[in-house]
């Protein structure tokens, strides 16, 4: 499937965005429900598809500010939705006591109509 121009823009903005996301009152923002986002346009499948495209490739160029973690991908992934007019937050969890011998963080998007990453399942949800 062919990534036109403005998906393309969209999804590295992102990725460049994503660390500076990560700090301070951008991922408090990327936590909490957006509100009022206007009008949905298009379909960000694209953009997203860019977007961790180019969270790999900047991991891979070793600079310090880009990681191909799902915390990265989970803000990229918030960023180009919420661009669309889609609804979404990011949502940090991790294992339950007991459940192994070390402690298992993830993060993930969930959009308006509720849907979790199948890898949620099962965490504990950290408000």
């Amino acid at each position: 499937m062919t990534v036109g121009p403005t998906a393309s823009v969209v999804g590295v903005a992102a990725a460049l965005r994503a660390p500076v996301s990560i700090r301070g009152s951008g991922m408090t923002a990327l936590l909490k429900d957006p509100g009022p986002l206007g009008p949905r346009r298009g379909d960000p499948a694209g953009a997203v598809r860019v977007a961790l495209g180019a969270l790999r490739l900047l991991a891979r160029a070793r600079l310090p500010w880009w990681r191909n973690t799902c915390l990265y991908r989970a803000v990229a992934e918030c960023i180009v939705l919420r661009g669309y007019g889609i609804p979404c937050r990011v949502e940090l969890g991790v294992t339950p006591p007991g459940e192994g011998a070390a402690i298992a963080a993830h993060a993930w998007v969930v959009c308006e109509d509720g849907q979790t990453a199948p890898a949620a399942a099962g965490m504990i949800v950290l408000r």
